[in-house]
């Protein structure tokens, strides 16, 4: 052991006297840009001398070989490279998919949110209104007047080419006019789900005039809701919830005409795509159904929209509506496609700005371009970029029992309610956090490196606090 001490000595000996040979000053005086170089040239080396990074002393070690600095150079530029790289594909991850959908099978833990209905009436003109309007008209066609109002009260994507032409109203004043006219549709309850009453709220949708149950979201679409130009956010809570120790739990509606019927959750609402079940006059329409429900826990909640790859309902996005759902967004980018193409917007359609409400000839023209406003896909069957998440909370309805049959009372009738419980639900929470993303970027740097958190203290300390007293030390001397 002595003798190997000695032999580190006389190493240790050899080297400095080499680096004073190297070192030794011509007597001539030097210029303040030559100093500051060599100062700054001892700094470094200083700092690459004492760094707890590995490889970087050996670039500057006294003795080296020029065939060894280039290896250790290469050596130490290779792990940087290496742990930038997988650093950088660790963000990514985190950045673009840090969460999970699981499954909870507990059925008995949660409680189920009860369908909400839409109703649609057929008939969406009353006659008597319409009788009254013709008559106080000084149009002298009746006749054309009168279907030109029916044919625009049941216009929507599907059918906007058979509205005939006619310039006698002002398209501004179409949903006004429509809203005037509509029929009376006053749904009676009938039976209720024990201690909740059932209010109904007329709401505008791309398929006219209709009323809805259930829904915290159907009054950002209300005519009242439009005409007093209201953005606000509404504080209510319309839904109802139910337990599987509840049993069989159902809403029975009376009801004066025919109708569309609608299934959905209470943060959204139905669209022209949306499915329906339809109802003559004196039939009993029956509606079960099972529930899917998704939901993001508060460490998921807390990640911005693109991590979790969903939207909550006040993160509003839409400039046409004052609270997100999915359905919403697509209206929006339905919106964006009928003033790219036509100019103008349908005229159940909340318009903001400029916008122009589509006369006879604007309906007619998006007519023309009905596939892609409808299903959203361009010619070649590619999706059109309307950037629409998914609810973080949401719950979806799949029809279990659908009957529909004649009643004995003289009356229309629908009950729409829940049997079978659902026997699981969709979670998503964090798989991949931040913390995960500084343990493997702190075990790449380590790998690599074999540096630590006080490897990067020390770069920030030789760049700040050592640097100052390095400089106040040379200008003194």
């Amino acid at each position: 052991m002595l003798e190997q001490r000695k032999f580190q000595a006389l190493i240790m000996r050899d080297d400095k006297r080499r680096f004073k040979r190297r070192h030794i000053s011509k007597s001539r005086t030097k210029s303040l840009p030559h100093i500051v170089r060599e100062k700054m040239k001892k700094y470094l080396v200083l700092y690459l001398e004492t760094s707890s990074i590995h490889g970087l002393n050996h670039l500057v070690a006294v003795g080296r070989h020029p065939c060894e600095i280039f290896l250790w150079f290469s050596m130490v530029l290779i792990s940087v490279i290496g742990t930038v790289y997988f650093s950088w594909t660790t963000w990514i991850r985190y950045q673009s998919s840090p969460t999970v959908v699981s499954m909870e099978r507990d059925m008995f833990a949660w409680n189920t949110t009860f369908p909400c209905l839409t109703l649609c009436p057929k008939d969406k003109i009353d006659t008597m209104k319409l009788n009254n309007y013709l008559d106080s008209s000084k149009e002298e066609d009746k006749d054309k007047l009168k279907t030109f109002i029916i044919t625009l009260a049941n216009a929507t994507y599907e059918n906007f080419d058979t509205v005939p032409k006619y310039d006698g109203i002002k398209s501004d004043d179409y949903l006004e006019l429509l809203l005037n006219l509509s029929s009376l549709f006053k749904p009676t309850l009938t039976a209720s789900p024990t201690g909740f009453n059932l209010e109904i709220t007329p709401t505008v949708t791309e398929m006219g005039l209709c009323y809805a149950a259930f829904s915290n979201v159907a009054i950002y679409n209300s005519p009242q809701y439009r005409d007093d130009n209201r953005w606000d956010i509404v504080d209510q809570n319309s839904s109802f919830v139910v337990h599987p120790l509840d049993g069989e739990v159902f809403t029975q509606v009376n009801i004066t005409s025919s109708y569309f019927a609608y299934i959905h959750g209470p943060m959204e609402i139905p669209d022209i795509t949306s499915k329906h079940y339809y109802s003559s006059e004196l039939l009993y329409m029956t509606l079960y159904v099972n529930t899917m429900a998704v939901y993001t826990s508060s460490d998921a909640a807390s990640l911005n929209i693109a991590q979790r790859r969903c939207r909550f309902h006040n993160e509003n996005n839409l400039k046409h509506h004052s609270v997100y759902t999915y359905n919403m967004c697509r209206i929006e980018c339905r919106i964006q496609l009928s003033l790219k193409h036509c100019h103008c917007i349908p005229h159940f359609y909340r318009r903001i700005g400029d916008e122009k409400i589509c006369d006879v000839k604007g309906l007619h023209c998006l007519h023309k371009h009905k596939d892609l406003l409808l299903k959203l896909r361009d010619r070649d069957g590619n999706k059109v970029n309307c950037s629409c998440l998914p609810l973080c909370d949401d719950v979806y309805y799949i029809i279990d029992t659908y009957t529909l049959q004649e009643w004995a009372l003289s009356t229309t009738m629908i009950q729409w309610g829940m049997v079978r419980y659902p026997r699981l639900r969709y979670k998503r929470d964090i798989i991949f956090g931040f913390t995960d993303v500084l343990v493997a970027v702190g075990g790449m740097a380590g790998l690599f490196l074999g540096c630590s958190v006080l490897s990067f203290i020390e770069i920030a300390y030789f760049l700040t606090l050592r640097l100052f007293f390095y400089t106040t030390s040379s200008i003194k001397n």
